[in-house]
């Protein structure tokens, strides 16, 4: 009975400890998420901050000119913007493509080669260094991110706004609509709304140049260390999911799993660096405590909950309810279990039933947070990151 009780009291306790902070989280959301964003207002074209519009590249051959044209598109005034591409020592023909396209376009791009490879984050800091005095905007978009019409006109309209510092924008529907990716939606928009959102999205973000320096270049999550150095300068970061970009989904499921666990570490290490500053500051506080909580201690208590009910269960297949009664909670435990087993089930078949897929999603999600900061603990940063090959063919 005693071995029963422990494994059982073991998994009560680290299920609430997952479900009291995502509870408390999806509660305040529904209330933070009808506060109305600040007014966005229309304006004439001389009107519009100034963008440097950065490009970090590595090995882009196969699709920089298609992001380049895409650039080049976009409604905004073109005495008002400039281009920026931070080569991280490509081996490939990406420079050269960048530098043909540029005769054949006559637009001025300024190339930043690096002379090794150091990783994302390292590249957003040569950025910076290299932005002019007129450059009151750093905007930031991946070459994979395919921007839909008037997306940088919406990003200049929100920072004419002095209270804003920074603004992303979202994956279209097209290219995800899947029931995790609605929540992730969900819970950034209701952040942004009564504050600022920690979570930001890289392939298309802008941020006030005033605003922000130089981050952690040893690490990732660089679109959401800026967005919360930009939130301790006292101004907001907020997600704007009217601006959309559409990019081709990964095919190869070891890339998949590989840029989820590099995200993943990023936005572990990133919580936890500002722990510090958990549930203290009002709503600000709240939001990086809840997602703090979330990045970096619930991977551990979903896992311990189910080695512990996985336990629990043998225990009692094996040995029985020996020694006393099944108590009200055994039965409900395994009930519980039983019903996320089955749900998982549904979910790994790809049947769209209610929260199975994102039950599933969630899992996996959780186990990858796990697995990046089991990685990081060998000494083993994910902040080098690899080019995906698999969405980027047949362009």
């Amino acid at each position: 009975m005693i071995v029963r009780l422990t494994f059982l009291a073991i998994q009560v306790i680290a299920t609430l400890g997952v479900v009291i902070p995502l509870a408390i989280h999806v509660w305040l959301n529904r209330y933070w998420i009808k506060t109305p964003y600040p007014e966005l207002e229309s304006c004439h074209d001389n009107d519009l901050p100034f963008l440097c519009i950065v490009l970090p590249v590595w090995n882009e051959e196969v699709i920089i000119e298609r992001k380049l044209n895409n650039l080049i598109e976009q409604r905004y005034p073109i005495n008002r913007r400039r281009f920026m591409v931070v080569d991280s020592a490509s081996t490939d023909g990406t420079v050269e493509i960048i530098k043909t396209w540029m005769k054949e376009n006559e637009v001025e791009v300024s190339i930043i080669e690096m002379v090794t490879r150091l990783g994302k984050s390292a590249a957003v800091n040569r950025a910076i260094e290299e932005l002019n005095p007129e450059d009151e905007i750093f905007v930031m978009t991946d070459a994979e991110a395919i921007l839909e019409p008037g997306a940088l006109r919406r990003i200049g309209r929100w920072m004419r706004n002095q209270n804003i510092g920074a603004v992303c924008g979202g994956l279209d529907d097209k290219s995800d609509s899947t029931s995790y990716r609605n929540w992730y939606r969900w819970f950034r928009e209701g952040e942004s709304r009564i504050d600022s959102t920690p979570i930001f999205e890289g392939s298309i973000a802008a941020y006030r140049s005033s605003a922000i320096g130089p981050i952690r270049s040893t690490s990732n999550a660089d679109d959401s260390q800026l967005a919360v150095r930009v939130r301790e300068s006292g101004l907001r970061s907020i997600s704007d999911n009217a601006i959309c970009f559409s990019e081709k989904p990964i095919t190869n499921p070891k890339e998949s799993i590989a840029r989820t666990t590099r995200r993943g570490q990023g936005l572990s290490r990133h919580f936890w660096r500002h722990k510090r500053h958990w549930f203290r500051g009002g709503d600000w506080g709240k939001i990086l405590g809840l997602n703090g909580l979330q990045h970096t201690v619930s991977p551990w208590l979903i896992i311990i909950g189910i080695l512990a009910g996985i336990s629990h269960a043998l225990t009692v297949i094996l040995i029985g309810w020996t020694g006393s009664e099944a108590t009200l909670l055994d039965r409900g435990m395994l009930l519980i279990d039983a019903l996320v087993i089955f749900s998982l089930g549904i979910g790994v078949t790809g049947i769209r039933v209610p929260l199975c897929g994102t039950i599933l999603a969630y899992l996996q999600n959780n186990l990858y947070l796990a697995y990046g900061m089991v990685l990081l603990k060998a000494g083993k940063s994910l902040h080098q990151w690899d080019s995906i090959k698999s969405n980027r063919i047949d362009i």
